[in-house]
């Protein structure tokens, strides 16, 4: 998680539109991910958030425009791209129906 409350302020995913999102949660749909990508790409602390989980061991949640849950990489294929991030939409329809 991110070392300090003070390098939150700002962030796009503590807005009260984007609090309900599962950002921590390890069960996310394909659906709910590409909504928190799209959160990510306008977050002004992006590169302060990836920063922390690059030095610390991230391995649930979604932090900085991905799904850090480590078990996930195995069921199913994650976009980990952010522009656009535009699933297939077979895993979209299969996953989050």
């Amino acid at each position: 998680m991110i070392a300090s409350t003070g390098s939150m302020l700002g962030a796009a995913c503590a807005r009260p539109e984007n609090q309900d999102l599962p950002w921590t949660a390890e069960d996310a749909s394909a659906l709910a991910r590409a909504r928190m990508a799209r959160v990510c790409t306008s977050c002004p602390v992006l590169a302060t958030c990836a920063l922390e989980v690059a030095t610390t061991e991230t391995t649930a949640g979604f932090w900085a425009g991905h799904d850090r849950t480590a078990w996930r990489e195995a069921l199913e294929p994650v976009q980990d791209t952010l522009p656009g991030l535009e699933l297939p939409r077979s895993v979209v329809a299969g996953v989050a129906a």
